[in-house]
């Protein structure tokens, strides 16, 4: 190998090593959030969307729980107070 091919792939891992310090840090992380379509310090619009429909979604199915409970718990009392009776 000639002195100029071994300069050559020095050069070439110093310039790798580099960018992928520069890559993986702020500067990284910044561009990563620029084309994810984040806006500046928060998330992207389409997950912010995502955790209303999930929040929403949660609060239905909070209510059919607790109306589910209110059913269970007239049906038991219902049969406790056919029991006491016979």
């Amino acid at each position: 190998m000639s002195p100029d091919q071994v300069l050559a792939i020095v050069m070439a891992s110093i310039a790798a090593w580099t960018l992928t310090r520069i890559f993986r840090g702020p500067i990284g992380q910044a561009l990563a959030r620029r084309i994810g379509g984040a806006e500046p310090g928060g998330r992207p619009a389409a997950d912010e969307a995502q955790i209303a429909d999930l929040q929403a979604r949660m609060a239905e199915l909070e209510e059919r729980l607790d109306f589910s409970e209110r059913m269970l718990l007239q049906e038991r009392q219902a049969s406790q107070l056919g029991h006491g009776e016979g």
